[in-house]
């Protein structure tokens, strides 16, 4: 039999519930370990909602700096550099996780690095990060492992090996040309930036308006800001195929398209 460590309260993924629950019964005194494979904090402060708004701010900067003329201020020349880009959000990131890594460990919580599985009730096996397993069990067991982008079932898509916004809001370079598949919120955040970084920008939107959750308005505003940056936004349109790893995607329309748009931006 493994030899198992028993805790009071045993928490898998240390996203914004997992750690904050995490360091509250810590430091209240109760025995507590957290699980994490991934970077500690989850999606929020590693992938999505900072780090996000960290590349957003640099693309709202290289816009007001294409405009600079409107404000009295000239440049000889104007370039963006993604790797500086990434590098600002990437210092940004690793202080959140120094931060949250020194809350843990200030609350008195343990925490393990590596995959969880469950091999009886309440308790788990870890594959550690470092090597080697560990058998832990809690008295209270908390589930907060998160989620994840899906891929769409279109022909040639998954073996295209698509970005998803986490592959997207990494990358060292500037894609000539990126086609994004959806005009949600995450889809249209990401369109404005790199279309802003200087990319040639494409959305492709099933329904007949951006953010369609949102009341009509809302969707003709965004499709009006778009077009004035430049943005390419086919709607009513369907990917019927994609075609080889970053090949061109093909298009059906439905009952109304726009675009493409060529009326601004860089």
């Amino acid at each position: 039999m493994p030899n198992i460590k028993e805790y009071d309260n045993l928490v898998l993924g240390s996203g914004v519930a997992g750690r904050l629950l995490t360091w509250t019964l810590a430091s209240a005194g109760h025995r507590t370990a957290i699980v994490e494979r991934g970077p500690f904090g989850g999606a929020c402060p590693t992938v999505a909602c900072l780090p996000s708004k960290n590349i957003i701010h640099s693309a709202k900067v290289a816009a007001f700096a294409r405009r600079s003329a409107e404000f009295g201020i000239k440049f000889n020349s104007m370039s963006v550099d993604m790797a500086t880009v990434q590098r600002r959000k990437r210092t940004m990131v690793a202080d959140l996780q120094e931060f949250h890594l020194s809350r843990t460990a200030t609350s008195g919580a343990e925490l393990f690095r590596g995959d969880a599985r469950f091999t009886a009730p309440r308790t788990v096996e870890v594959a550690l990060r470092g090597g080697g397993t560990r058998t832990i069990a809690g008295e209270r067991v908390f589930i907060n492992v998160g989620s994840r982008a899906s891929i769409p079932a279109i022909s040639g898509l998954a073996e295209a090996k698509p970005m998803t916004h986490v592959e997207a809001l990494d990358l060292d370079r500037l894609p000539e040309h990126l086609i994004v598949i959806g005009g949600g919120y995450v889809g249209l955040e990401l369109s404005q930036a790199f279309r802003r970084f200087g990319s040639r920008v494409t959305v492709v939107q099933e329904s007949l308006q951006l953010a369609d959750h949102e009341d009509p308005d809302v969707g003709a505003a965004l499709l009006d800001l778009f077009h004035d940056e430049g943005i390419d936004v086919l709607l009513g349109s369907r990917v019927r195929q994609v075609g080889g790893p970053f090949g061109a995607a093909h298009f059906g329309s439905g009952r109304k398209r726009e675009g493409p748009t060529r009326s601004g931006g860089p």
